[in-house]
C-alpha cells in the first residue's frame, strides 16, 4: 500500500474511532447522571437508543446521497456535526434535549458507515481490501476501549461528570475533522461520474440480481448487533445481574471491550487468509455457544467473563464483515447506498433490543436477556452457513 493509501486509512476511520467512542460512553454516562435526571428504566432506554434511531434514519439517506454527491464532502461534513453536537450534549438542562442530540449524532454516524466503507473499498489494492475493510471494526473498538478509560477517568469529576463524558469525543471528531480536510475523492466514483464504469439508479438495489445480497448482509449484520448494542451499552448492569459484585463489574466491562479490540485485530489476517464465509460463520457459531453455557449456568464469575470474552473475540472478528461484505457485492454506483440500507436495518433491530434491555431486565430478569441473545446468534449461525458467500479476490467492477 501507497503513503496515500495508509494515509486514507487513518482520517477514513477517523469517523469510525469516534462512532466507537460516542456509542460506548454513553453506558458510563448513564450511571454518572442518574443522580441528576432521576432516570426510570424508559428514559434511560430512550438515551441509550438514540443514537442507534439516528443510525437507522442517516444510514440508508446518506449511503443514497454518498452514491450521488460523492464520498469526500460528506464526510467533511459529517464530522462537523460530530464536534458540533458532542460539545453541545454538554450544556442539556433535561434528558429530552440529551436524547435529541443523540438522535442527531446517530444521523451522523449513520452517514459515516457507507461513506468510509465505500471510500476505503474503491481506493485499496485487492488483496489489502478485505483487511482494509476489517480495520474500520478496529477503529470502532479503539474507540470503544477509549471510552471506557476516560470514562473512568472522567468520572471522578463530580455531579457533572456525565457531561465531560459526552462530550469528550468532540476533541478526537475536530482532530479527525482536520484530517479529513485533505481527503481525495474515491478514484471509481469519480470514474462513474466520467461515464468510465456503469451507473445503476438506486432502485436496481431492490432488482432481482441484487435482492438476495442485501438480504443476506441485512440479516447478517442484525443478528451480530442487536446483542452486541444491548448487552455493551448496558454491560456494568447485565455483567451485576450475572453475578458479579460492584467491584468485579467494571473490571469484566472493561475485559469484553478488550476482547472486542482482540477479535477484530485477529481479523485482519483471518479475513484474507480463511476468507469471508468461514470468519462469518465462525463468529456466530462460537456466539451461540458463549450464550447457551451462560444460559444453562451463570453465576460464577470465571464462566461469566469468560463466555463474554469468548463472545467478544468472536463477534469482534466477524463484525468488519458488515462493512466487507456491502463493498463486495454491490457496484459504485449503489455501494454506498446498499450499505446504508443494510446498517438501516440492522439499527431497527439493535435500536429495540437496545431500548428494551433495561425494561426487561427490571420486569423478567436476565435470562431472557441471554436466552434472546442465544436465539439470535443461532439463526445468525444457520443463515451463515446457508448463505454466506464468499468473496475474497472479488474485482469490485
Amino acid at each position: 500500500m501507497t503513503r496515500s493509501q495508509r494515509g486514507l486509512l487513518l482520517y477514513a476511520n477517523a469517523g469510525l474511532f469516534c462512532d466507537g467512542y460516542i456509542l460506548s460512553s454513553v453506558g458510563l454516562a448513564l450511571v454518572a447522571m442518574q443522580p441528576h435526571f432521576k432516570l426510570d428504566a424508559t428514559a434511560a432506554g430512550w438515551v441509550a437508543a438514540a443514537t442507534l434511531l439516528g443510525i437507522l434514519i442517516g444510514a440508508p439517506i446518506f449511503g443514497h446521497l454518498t452514491d450521488r454527491l460523492g464520498r469526500r464532502i460528506l464526510m467533511i461534513a459529517d464530522l462537523a456535526v460530530f464536534v458540533v453536537a458532542c460539545v453541545a450534549q454538554a450544556f442539556v438542562h433535561d434528558v429530552w434535549q440529551l436524547v435529541g442530540l443523540r438522535l442527531i449524532l446517530g444521523v451522523a454516524i449513520g452517514a459515516d458507515y457507507p461513506i468510509a466503507a465505500a471510500l476505503i473499498g474503491e481506493s485499496v489494492p485487492a488483496a489489502w481490501r478485505g483487511a482494509a475493510l476489517n480495520g474500520m471494526q478496529v477503529a470502532w473498538f479503539v474507540g470503544a476501549a477509549v471510552a471506557y478509560g476516560a470514562g473512568y477517568g472522567l468520572q471522578h469529576l463530580g455531579p457533572n461528570a456525565w457531561r465531560w463524558i459526552l462530550a469528550s469525543p468532540a476533541a478526537f471528531a475536530a482532530a479527525g475533522l482536520l484530517l479529513r480536510a485533505s481527503a481525495p475523492e474515491s478514484p471509481m466514483w469519480q470514474a462513474m461520474q466520467r461515464g468510465r464504469a456503469p451507473r445503476a439508479a438506486f432502485r436496481a438495489l431492490f432488482s432481482a440480481q441484487f435482492r438476495g445480497p442485501l438480504a443476506f448482509v441485512s440479516a447478517m449484520w442484525l443478528l451480530q448487533v442487536v446483542p452486541l448494542f444491548a448487552i455493551y451499552a448496558f454491560a456494568p448492569a447485565v455483567l451485576s445481574a450475572l453475578g458479579l459484585g460492584a467491584q468485579d463489574s467494571p473490571i469484566g466491562s472493561l475485559a469484553i471491550t478488550v476482547a472486542f479490540l482482540v477479535g477484530s485485530l485477529l481479523s485482519l489476517p483471518l479475513v484474507e487468509l480463511w476468507g469471508r464465509r468461514p470468519l462469518c460463520i465462525a463468529g456466530f457459531a462460537v456466539a451461540t455457544v458463549a450464550f447457551a453455557l451462560l444460559f444453562a449456568a451463570h453465576g460464577s464469575t470465571g464462566v461469566v467473563v469468560g463466555c463474554f470474552v469468548a463472545y467478544a473475540v468472536a463477534i469482534g472478528a466477524a463484525a468488519g464483515l458488515e462493512l466487507t461484505y456491502p463493498v463486495e457485492l454491490f457496484p459504485t454506483s449503489i455501494r454506498a447506498s446498499a450499505t446504508g440500507c443494510a446498517a438501516a436495518v440492522s439499527r431497527i433491530g439493535a435500536f429495540a433490543g437496545t431500548f428494551a434491555l433495561p425494561l426487561v431486565l427490571a420486569r423478567y430478569g436476565i435470562g431472557w436477556i441471554v436466552g434472546g441473545a442465544l436465539a439470535l446468534s443461532a439463526a445468525g449461525w444457520a443463515i451463515a452457513q446457508i448463505w454466506a458467500p464468499e468473496t475474497r479476490g472479488v474485482a469490485l467492477e
